[in-house]
């Protein structure tokens, strides 16, 4: 007897939509740009208003108004949704990367996520720096 085989039909690879590992780098790496833009803008709005501020008031950040002094604070505790969504980043990353899903997407969400705290502080003091030159 000869056997048979029927040609066997496979569906097309899942896409972005279907696929939770793509989808986790996906979102991973929205998450990683999300926290540095955020991250980046908060500090660059702190950086350029520190100079003037500093210069009306005093030297001092108690020397600042209290209005102030809660915005500064609000943008450095805003770092912590920033810091939370980089390392959500991270850890969907890696279960991208386990999932062998989305690997272009998830290395670089990895790499925005590590370098976006670093990229802040680096707006901050550039902001600074601008800051104090225009007065």
């Amino acid at each position: 007897m000869a056997s048979h085989r029927t040609a066997s039909f496979t569906a097309a690879p899942l896409t972005d939509a279907r696929d939770p590992s793509a989808r986790a780098s996906s979102w991973a790496h929205a998450l990683a740009f999300l926290a540095l833009i955020g991250g980046a803008a908060v500090m660059g709005a702190v950086g350029a208003t520190v100079p003037t501020m500093e210069a009306e008031s005093g030297y001092y950040f108690s020397d600042t108004p209290g209005w102030y002094q809660g915005a500064v604070l609000a943008g450095f505790g805003s770092l912590l949704v920033w810091s939370v969504a980089g390392i959500a980043a991270i850890v969907l990353a890696v279960l991208g990367l386990r999932a062998r899903g989305g690997r272009a997407r998830a290395i670089t969400a990895i790499v925005l996520a590590v370098l976006a705290p670093a990229l802040s502080l680096a707006v901050l003091l550039a902001a600074m720096g601008a800051g104090v030159a225009l007065l």
